[in-house]
């Protein structure tokens, strides 16, 4: 971040939602980073993710669980089939859907930006004390599952 604007005004780091706000887009920003380093963006590592959570899905299960729009899943289906990191086949049980899996490169791609993107929550993280960063992760994930039940 740019420490060369000046502090922020105490108003604003009191709102907590104002701070977390904040310390997500550092976080966005660096897996961004990360990403481009892969080729890819961020949707594209969600889909691996989930893919490799519950493979094979049809494109219309991916952009429903991801909350991806349909035109935006076709672009990145494709991209992640262009680099050899997913097969898409038509549903021998209906022709009308697409079903899509990852392949070995696939996985091991994902496997390398796992292990990348845990160097990078080490790193975002690095000013909390081990016994802190993981209370503060457990909070994050409680305060995510209330408010998206996907994260249930």
């Amino acid at each position: 971040m740019d420490d060369t604007a000046g502090p922020l005004p105490p108003r604003l780091l009191g709102i907590t939602t104002f701070v977390l706000a904040q310390v997500g887009r550092a976080g966005r920003v660096r897996m961004g980073r990360l990403m481009d380093e892969h080729g890819l963006g961020l949707w594209h590592f969600a889909v691996l993710s989930a893919l490799d959570d519950a493979s094979p899905a049809s494109q219309r299960e991916l952009g429903e669980r991801l909350r991806i729009d349909p035109s935006d899943l076709v672009e990145v289906v494709g991209r992640l089939e262009a680099a050899g990191f997913v097969r898409r086949e038509r549903d021998p049980s209906d022709r009308r859907r697409y079903v899509v899996e990852p392949t070995a490169e696939g996985r091991a791609e994902l496997d390398e930006i796992g292990r990348r993107a845990a160097a990078l929550d080490a790193e975002l993280l690095a000013p909390l004390p081990a016994e802190e960063r993981a209370a503060f992760e457990r909070m994050a994930r409680v305060l995510l599952a209330h408010h998206d039940p996907r994260a249930r």
